[in-house]
């Protein structure tokens, strides 16, 4: 077993403060009340009709009109992580899109 552990899936819920908090005594070599600053990936809108990615604000295509969504990167159910292009998870079968 390796010491490369994909913690992602611990990212919501009860354990993401366990999560930070062993992060922090890692990174602070122990030092008490030391608190990190975990930055989540923002992924720009993507319009859903011509797939161009646009900025944060636009609601709407500059170049369609098409709306701009934001792709999942994670389930919203289960938290497994997914690729824009899967139409259903396959850890619990969401309908994704």
């Amino acid at each position: 077993m390796g010491s490369n552990l994909d913690l992602r899936k611990f990212q919501s819920g009860k354990d993401a403060l366990a999560i930070e908090d062993a992060f922090s005594k890692v990174v602070s070599g122990g030092k008490p009340g030391y608190k990190t600053i975990i930055e989540r990936k923002k992924l720009p809108p993507k319009c859903e009709k011509c797939t161009k990615i646009g900025n944060p604000e636009d609601k709407f295509c500059p170049d369609c009109g098409g709306k701009m969504i934001v792709p999942l990167t994670n389930c919203p159910t289960c938290q497994k992580e997914i690729s824009e292009k899967e139409r259903f998870c396959t850890e619990c079968g969401t309908k994704l899109r």
